[in-house]
């Protein structure tokens, strides 16, 4: 038992400087993304927005953006109109439900989802990491903060 005091102190001091090196991180990758806002002339809501809108994958709904976002769907709304203003997203019905409506890139909002992924990606301190490294952390980061996680999800703000 005479130990406990030191092993104790010693996972503080760990867990310190996890958290210290994660805010560091964290702060890092928050500067290339005001580059990009700034470059694109986007708000970082909007910009959240139009990252979870893939080029590739089928067009989400309104409803689907929402989810993935933590946001009311008239916050969605609202901020797929301004979007849309901006050229970069068209509202179409859904092809699965009418009801629905699926948001799609426009050409203009491609190249800006492609050019704010560009910038991002290129500015992250993570790009100082091998392929097996990002993979590695990536694994890591998932265990400790799953993406199904039970917590309070992140606030979206308009």
């Amino acid at each position: 038992m005479a130990h406990a005091p030191r092993d104790q102190q010693a996972r503080e001091d760990l867990t310190y400087a996890l958290v210290d090196r994660v805010l560091a991180l964290s702060g890092a990758t928050f500067g290339a993304v005001n580059r990009a806002l700034r470059e694109l002339e986007l708000t970082e809501p909007l910009a959240n927005l139009l990252w979870h809108i893939s080029p590739v994958a089928a067009a989400p709904t309104m409803g689907e953006l929402a989810g993935k976002l933590y946001c009311d769907p008239s916050t969605v709304t609202f901020l797929i109109g301004k979007l849309e203003k901006a050229g970069l997203v068209a509202r179409q019905p859904g092809a699965r439900d009418k009801r629905s409506r699926e948001v799609h890139l426009t050409d203009a909002g491609r190249a800006a989802r492609g050019r704010l992924v560009e910038l991002v990606t290129e500015h992250t301190p993570l790009i100082n990491l091998s392929t097996a490294e990002r993979e590695q952390f990536l694994a890591l980061a998932s265990k400790a903060l799953p993406l199904e996680s039970d917590s309070e999800p992140p606030e979206c703000f308009a």
